[in-house]
C-alpha cells in the first residue's frame, strides 16, 4: 500500500508543467547510458561483459556517434526483495541517462517502467514478462523474446507429444506468475491445461521445497513445467532427484533459465548435471553468424578482465551486446536530425525531509520521444540476428532451441519458430526463406532420452495414489436386459457392458477404483441423454453401458473407442414374396456371379495359354484370339465349346472345369426352381424413405436417441412416433399393424434388433443401416482414463476377449422349426462352392507352372548363353561369338522369351534311319547335286543344299544297271559300310553328301532306292549348320555406343585384337558375315572344299583400301589325301575395305554398312535392295605391305 502511494506521488510530481530546463551541446563529446543488473546473477554477470564489449566496439568505430563516447553508469539490484530493489532502481533514475539497459527482473522492469514513461527514458530490457506490453509501458522496449512466444513453444512441445495434462511449479513473483497464465492460455488453444498449479516464495526453505514436490507427485499429470530463477530451479531438481522423482514416467520441462544456466557456466557440477538427465529446455534461438564468433573470441579476456573468468557467453548476452548498439545507433540518427540532449525537472520533486530518495534529481529527458522513436525503427543486424520491432514492440522471428540434458552436456533435438509455430528439425533461418507451413503433420523432434535413460516417449500421466472413488453411472434397464441391469438378488450390476469396461480396466498398469451407481428406476428404460449430461455436470465421473455415440453427445463429453458397431435400422412385417421379372438372378449371390463369371475368364485365359503354341485354334490375330478366348470360356457353361484341346495340360484343367460348371449349373437350376415355385416372405418397407413418406406411426425404443434423432435429422412428426419398452411390446404393435393400434415398422439400434430377431423370426430388416456409431464408455472431457480404455478396448478386440464376451451374452439363437417358412430367400453363397473354386484354381496354378516349366527349358536349348572359353568336355562356343552384356543380354532374352512364346512350336519329328549301303561300288550310279548356295534355311534351300534336286532324284528314272565287265574294269570293288550321325554340328560337305545319299545301286528297286535317298535328306536336316548357332546369342548393341569412322560409318569393336594392326596397303585374311534382319545373309564360311572328308572354311583375302574386286579364287591341296579344289569366295559389300584399317588380329568389329557402302539397289540374297544391314568381321591375319 505504501509503495503505491509513493509511486502515485512520483508520478503526479513528474508530470508537473513547471520545472528548470538545462541544455547541453547538440552533439557532446559523452553520453552517458544506464544499466540496472544484479550483479550477483548469471544473467547480470554475462550482461555486464557483454555491455563492456560492446562499448569498446562503438567507441573504438569511428563511423558510429562521430567522435561522442557512448559511456555506461550500471548500478546493482536486489531482484529477490522487491522494496529494496524499487529503491536502488529510483537512486539510479536521479542521473541524468537518456536510455537504461535493464532491468533484468520482471518485478523491478514494472517499477521503472512506469518512471521510465514520465521521464522520457527509453528502457532497453531483455525481461521476458509478457504483461510488460507496448501500450502500457510505451519506453519499455524489449531486447530479448517474449514470454509470450516461450510458452507457446512449450505448449507445442506439450501437444506434439499428445499429452492433455501438465502441473507447474513457479516462483511466486511477476515472472513466474505471468508465465505461468500465458501458458495456461496457449495450453487451451491446443485442448490442453494445467491441471495442478504450485507456487513457492524465492527465499523457500529446502523443507517447503520439499513438499511441494510430494503434493505433486500425488497428482495425476507426470508433465511437469518448471518457470523459475536458476537458483531455486537448481535446487528443485537436486530435491526431485532425492525423492525419484526423475525416473521413468516424469518428464520435466524447464524454460529458458535453465539453458542460460548451463551456457553460461564453464564448469557445472557433475551432480548437479545428474539429478537433471532427461530434462527438456529451451533456449533462445541464435544463428551462426562471424560476428557471433567474433565476439566469442574476445569473451575469455573480457571475462578475466572483469573479474568473471568462469561466464562464458549465453544469448542474453548476445541481446545485451544488440542492445547496446541499438541504442548507438539510434543515438547516431537522433543527432544527425538535429537532436539535442536536454533535461528538465520539477521544483516539486524536491525533498524537504532530507530523504535518500533525492526527487528533485529526477530529470525529464525533454527529446526522449524522439529517441525512442529512433530506437524501434532499428533494422541492423546483431550478433543474435536480425535486430527489429514488429508492431507489438517485440522483435521479429523469435525462435527457440529445444535442448534435451544427456550426459555431462546438452543436445538439440529440434526448433520451434513463431513463423509457423510448429516444431521442426530445421533451423529456423532455412524456414524464413520459404511460404509458412503450418500443418501439424510437418512437426517433428529427433529422439528424446527421458528421465530414467529410456528413449520410450512417457505417457504422462498415472492415476493418482490420493484419488477419490470413481463415481460410475451405468444405467438400469427394463429391456434387453443382456446389455445391462441391475442384480435383483445381489444388488451389483451385470450383463454384456459390465464385463467389457471391468475386463479393459483389468488391461491397465494401474489400479483405479470405482462404484458402479445405477441410473433409472428400473422399470423403464432411462434418459441416455440425461445419463451423459450428468457426466458433464460431474455428478458422475463416467457412464458406461449402451451408450451410443452420437455427435452431440461428443459435443460435451470424450467416449472411448467403440466396443460393438451399432446404427439405426428398421424393423418390419413381411408378407408373401412377390416373383418380378429380376428373378433369374437371385439365386445367386452378387459375390457368387462376379467370383464365378471370373473363373470363366480365367479358365479361359489359361487354356489359352496352354494351347497358344501348338494348337491353331488358338492362334490368329490379337481380336481374333480375344474372341476365342471370350467364346471358349462360356460356351463351355453349356458343354458346347467347339476348339479341341491338344495339349494334356490343357486337357487336365478343361476336365475339371467342366466339373465345376456342372456342379454349379445344377445347383442354379435347383435354386431358381424353389424361387419360382415356393412361396416366400418380404417386406414392402424398402427403406428409410418408405417410412418418411408415409402417414403411419413409427415405434422406438424407450430411452432411445432415435426418437430425437427422427424428428431433428428426418423431420419425422413426433406425433407418428410411438414409445415402446420391451421385445413383447415390439412384436404386438407390428402384428396389430397401423390400422389396428400398431405401428407400420419400428426403428431401433442394429444390436437390440439382433437380439430381438433371434426370437421372433417372422419379422425382418428393412433395407439397411442409414446410420453407422457404436457403443462407447462416457468421460469428461480430455479424461486421460478415457485414453487409456480406448487402447485396451482396442486390445479386447485384438485378442478375441472382446468376441468372447459378446458370445457369452448376445449369442443369438437360430429361429424354430415352425417358422422356416418365413426365411430369407434361399440365394447360393460363395461358401458353398468355395472348395470347387479353389481345387480348380489349383488346377490352373500346377498347370501354369509345369507349362512355364517345360516352355523355358524349351527357350533354354532354343537358345543357349554362348561363352568364348572351353567348357567340359572339350567343347567350345564359335570363336567369332562372344556373351554380350548382362544388361543387353537381360533384355534380348526377355524379348526373345516373349516372342518364343508367341510362336508356334513346330511338329514333332522322328528320327530317320542312317544308310547302310553293302553294295559294291561297282552296282551304285553317281548323281550329282547342286552345290551350295547359302547359309540361310528359308524356302527350298537347306544349309546349303538345294532340296529341289533332291526331290527331283526321287521322281528321275533309274538308269539300267552298268556292265560288270565294265565295272569290273572302271572300278575297284569296294564296299560301303554303314555311316553314323556326325557328332560335329557343320553342314554336310559336298563330298560327304555325295558319297552319304547321291549313290544308288542300279539293280534296287525304286521304292528302295526312294527310301535311301529319303534317309539321306533326313541326314541333312539333322545336321545344323553353323550359321544357326552364329545367330544365337549375338551380343546386343546400343546404337549410342557406336563410333563414327571418318567415311561415316558406325563400328563397334566386338573383341579388341592383340596381334598386328591392319594398315592402308596391307593384305589380310578375314571372316565376314552379311546379317539382316537375324539372317546371315553372306557369309565367307560358305566357301567351303572337301579335303579328306573335312569341311574347311576358308578366310577372304583383300588389300586394304583398295577397291572392291571379283570374287576371289583359291586353291587349296590336302596332302594327306591328294585331292585337289577349288572355290569362289562370296562377294563382300564395300564398306569392308576400309573399314578393316585400324583393327587388329584376333579383333571382331560390327558395322552398320548403309546401301551406298553395300549392296545398293541389286541387294545380295535375303538382303533387299536399298537396305542397310549389320557386318561381323573378324581379323584373322596381316601381311605388312614390305613383306608383301
Amino acid at each position: 500500500m505504501k509503495i503505491g502511494l509513493f509511486m502515485l506521488l512520483v508520478l503526479f510530481l513528474v508530470m508537473s508543467p513547471d520545472g528548470i530546463r538545462r541544455s547541453l551541446a547538440a552533439r557532446p563529446s559523452i553520453v552517458n547510458i544506464g544499466a540496472i543488473l544484479r550483479f550477483n546473477s548469471t544473467i547480470g554477470g554475462v550482461s555486464m561483459i557483454a555491455i563492456q564489449a560492446a562499448l569498446e566496439d562503438i567507441n573504438s568505430d569511428s563511423t558510429i556517434l562521430n567522435g561522442t563516447t557512448l559511456k555506461v553508469d550500471m548500478r546493482d539490484t536486489n531482484c529477490d526483495d522487491g522494496f529494496l530493489g524499487m529503491v536502488e532502481a529510483l537512486q539510479f533514475m536521479e542521473t541524468d541517462v537518456i536510455a537504461i539497459i535493464g532491468p533484468q527482473c520482471s518485478t523491478i522492469a514494472h517499477i521503472v517502467s512506469y518512471v521510465a514513461n514520465e521521464l522520457r527514458v527509453p528502457l532497453m530490457s531483455f525481461a521476458s514478462d509478457a504483461t510488460l506490453s507496448l501500450i502500457q509501458f510505451p519506453f519499455f522496449v524489449r531486447t530479448a523474446p517474449s514470454d509470450l512466444y516461450q510458452m507457446d513453444a512449450v505448449a507445442a512441445i506439450v501437444d506434439y507429444y499428445r499429452w492433455k495434462i501438465v502441473t507447474a511449479i513457479y516462483i511466486d513473483d511477476d515472472y513466474g506468475r505471468n508465465g505461468i497464465a500465458t501458458l495456461d492460455d496457449a495450453l487451451t488453444q491446443r485442448r490442453c491445461k494445467i491441471s495442478y498449479k504450485i507456487a513457492f516464495p524465492a527465499n523457500a526453505r529446502k523443507s517447503d521445497l520439499i513438499s511441494l514436490l510430494v503434493s505433486v507427485s500425488y497428482m495425476e499429470s507426470r508433465i511437469i513445467i518448471l518457470h523459475t530463477g536458476a537458483g531455486p530451479g537448481l535446487k528443485i531438481f537436486s530435491l526431485a532427484n532425492q525423492l525419484s522423482m526423475m525416473g521413468n514416467g516424469y518428464v520435466w520441462i524447464a524454460t529458458d533459465w535453465l539453458s542460460a544456466y548451463l551456457d553460461a557456466n564453464s564448469s557445472v557440477p557433475a551432480e548437479t548435471m545428474y539429478g537433471m538427465q532427461g530434462v527438456l529446455t529451451l533456449r533462445p534461438h541464435i544463428p551462426e553468424s562471424k560476428m557471433k564468433s567474433n565476439l566469442i573470441s574476445k569473451w575469455s579476456r573480457l571475462s578475466k578482465k572483469y573479474s568473471y573468468s568462469y561466464l562464458r557467453t549465453s544469448s542474453y548476452a548476445f541481446y545485451v551486446y544488440d542492445s547496446v548498439w541499438a541504442v548507438a545507433r539510434a543515438l547516431d540518427a537522433f543527432f544527425d536530425d538535429g537532436g539535442k540532449i536536454s533535461f528538465s525537472n520539477d521544483s516539486r520533486l524536491r525533498d524537504e525531509t532530507g530523504g535518500t530518495l533525492h526527487l528533485e534529481a529526477m530529470s525529464i529527458f525533454d527529446m526522449g520521444n524522439n529517441l525512442l522513436e529512433k530506437i524501434r525503427k532499428a533494422n541492423f543486424t546483431g550478433v543474435s540476428g536480425q535486430v527489429q520491432f514488429d508492431a507489438t514492440g517485440d522483435l521479429i522471428h523469435p525462435a527457440y532451441d529445444v535442448i534435451n540434458i544427456i550426459g555431462n552436456g546438452m543436445r538439440t533435438v529440434g526448433y520451434w519458430s513463431n513463423y509457423s509455430s510448429l516444431l521442426s528439425t530445421v533451423l529456423p533461418e532455412v524456414l524464413y526463406s520459404k511460404p509458412p507451413n503450418n500443418s501439424l503433420a510437418n512437426q517433428h523432434l529427433y529422439d528424446v532420452i527421458w528421465p530414467g535413460q529410456t528413449a520410450q516417449t512417457p505417457r504422462g500421466w498415472v492415476f493418482p495414489s490420493n484419488a477419490k472413488e470413481l463415481k460410475i453411472g451405468v444405467p438400469n434397464r427394463f429391456s434387453f436386459r443382456e446389455f445391462v441391469t441391475k442384480d435383483n438378488v445381489t444388488g451389483s450390476m451385470k450383463g454384456y457392458c459390465i464385463d467389457v469396461f471391468t475386463q479393459a480396466l483389468a488391461l491397465l498398469p494401474y489400479p483405479v477404483t470405482y462404484k458402479f451407481i445405477p441410473f433409472g428406476s428400473g422399470n423403464e428404460n432411462p434418459n441416455y441423454d440425461k445419463l451423459v449430461q450428468m457426466v458433464e455436470d460431474n455428478e458422475f465421473d463416467a457412464a458406461i453401458g449402451d451408450n451410443t455415440i452420437t455427435m452431440s453427445r461428443t459435443v460435451t463429453t470424450d467416449f472411448t473407442q467403440p466396443f460393438i458397431e451399432s446404427g439405426l435400422v428398421i424393423l418390419a412385417p413381411v408378407k408373401k414374396h412377390i416373383v418380378n421379372s429380376w428373378a433369374f438372378l437371385q439365386p445367386f449371390t452378387l459375390q457368387m456371379w462376379c467370383v464365378t463369371g471370373l473363373f470363366f475368364l480365367v479358365v479361359g485365359a489359361v487354356v489359352w495359354v496352354l494351347e497358344h503354341r501348338i494348337n491353331d485354334e488358338f492362334r490368329g490375330s490379337p481380336r481374333e484370339q480375344i474372341i476365342t478366348i471370350f467364346w471358349f470360356s462360356f460356351s463351355t457353361l453349356f458343354f458346347a465349346h467347339r476348339e479341341n484341346t491338344m495339349s494334356t495340360l490343357g486337357r487336365g484343367v478343361l476336365i475339371i472345369w467342366l466339373f465345376v460348371v456342372l456342379i454349379i449349373q445344377s445347383s442354379y437350376t435347383a435354386s431358381l426352381t424353389s424361387i419360382l415355385t415356393v412361396q416366400q416372405l418380404d417386406t414392402s418397407i424398402r427403406g428409410i424413405d418408405d417410412l418418411k413418406n408415409s402417414d403411419d406411426p413409427i415405434g422406438f425404443q424407450v430411452g432411445s436417441f432415435a426418437e430425437e434423432y427422427m424428428v431433428r435429422e428426418l423431420n419425422i412428426s413426433r406425433s407418428r412416433l410411438r414409445a415402446l419398452g420391451s421385445p413383447e411390446e415390439y412384436a404386438e404393435a407390428l402384428k396389430h399393424g397401423p390400422k389396428r393400434g400398431g405401428v407400420m415398422a419400428i426403428v431401433d439400434e442394429r444390436p437390440y434388433v439382433e437380439l430381438f430377431l433371434s426370437t421372433y423370426c417372422k419379422i425382418a430388416v428393412a433395407g439397411s443401416d442409414f446410420t453407422s456409431t457404436g457403443w462407447g464408455f462416457a468421460f469428461p472431457r480430455d479424461s486421460s482414463l478415457q485414453i487409456d480404455l480406448s487402447t485396451a478396448i482396442l486390445s479386447l478386440s485384438e485378442n478375441g476377449e472382446l468376441q468372447r464376451i459378446h458370445d457369452k451374452w448376445l449369442k443369438t439363437s437360430e429361429c424354430s422349426a415352425d417358422n422356416t417358412e418365413f426365411v430369407d430367400s434361399d440365394q447360393l453363397r460363395l461358401e458353398s462352392f468355395w472348395g470347387l473354386f479353389l481345387i480348380c484354381g489349383i488346377a490352373c496354378v500346377i498347370a501354369l507352372l509345369i507349362y512355364f516349366f517345360t516352355t523355358v527349358r524349351k527357350f533354354l536349348r532354343h537358345e543357349p548363353p554362348e561363352d568364348p572359353t572351353p567348357r567340359p568336355g572339350g567343347s567350345t562356343t564359335l570363336p567369332d561369338e562372344r556373351t554380350p552384356p548382362k544388361k543387353g543380354r537381360e533384355k534380348c532374352n526377355c524379348r526373345n522369351f516373349i516372342s518364343f512364346l508367341d510362336h508356334k512350336e513346330p511338329p514333332k519329328k522322328k528320327r530317320s534311319l542312317s544308310l547302310t549301303p553293302t553294295t559294291p561300288l561297282s552296282n551304285f550310279t553317281a548323281l550329282e547335286i547342286e552345290g551350295p548356295v547359302r547359309t540361310a534355311r528359308n524356302g527350298s534351300h537347306l544349309y546349303g543344299y538345294d532340296m529341289r534336286a533332291i526331290s527331283a532324284l526321287l521322281l528321275r528314272p533309274l538308269p539300267p544297271p552298268l556292265d560288270s565287265s565294265m565295272a569290273s574294269s572302271s572300278l575297284p570293288s569296294r564296299t560301303f559300310y554303314r555311316h553314323s550321325l556326325p557328332s560335329s554340328t557343320s553342314p554336310p560337305s559336298r563330298g560327304a553328301c555325295a558319297a552319304a545319299c547321291c549313290c544308288l545301286p542300279a539293280a534296287v528297286s525304286r521304292r528302295r532306292a526312294a527310301a535311301q535317298l529319303l534317309s539321306a535328306a533326313g541326314f541333312l536336316i539333322a545336321v545344323s549348320p553353323p550359321s544357326l548357332a552364329a545367330r544365337r546369342g549375338r551380343m546386343v548393341v546400343s546404337p549410342e555406343d557406336y563410333v563414327t569412322a571418318p567415311d561415316g560409318l558406325k563400328y563397334y569393336d566386338l573383341v579388341e585384337g592383340k596381334g598386328p594392326t591392319a594398315e592402308k596397303g596391307s593384305t589380310v585374311q578375314v571372316h565376314f558375315d552379311c546379317i539382316y534382319r537375324g539372317i546371315t545373309a553372306v557369309s565367307s564360311r560358305e566357301a567351303k572344299l572337301l579335303a579328306g572328308n573335312r569341311s574347311i572354311a576358308q578366310p577372304y583375302e583383300f588389300s586394304v583400301g583398295s577397291l572392291p574386286g571379283k570374287e576371289r579364287k583359291r586353291e587349296f591341296v590336302d596332302s594327306a589325301n591328294g585331292l585337289y579344289s577349288a572355290q569362289a569366295s562370296p562377294k563382300p559389300p564395300a564398306a569392308m575395305y576400309t573399314i578393316t584399317e585400324g583393327m587388329k588380329v584376333g579383333g571382331k568389329r560390327r558395322v552398320i554398312v548403309p546401301p551406298e557402302f553395300g549392296y545398293g539397289k541389286k541387294g545380295m540374297n535375303e538382303i533387299p535392295p536399298d537396305a542397310p544391314f549389320e557386318l561381323d568381321i573378324e581379323l584373322l591375319e596381316v601381311v605388312p605391305p614390305a613383306e608383301k
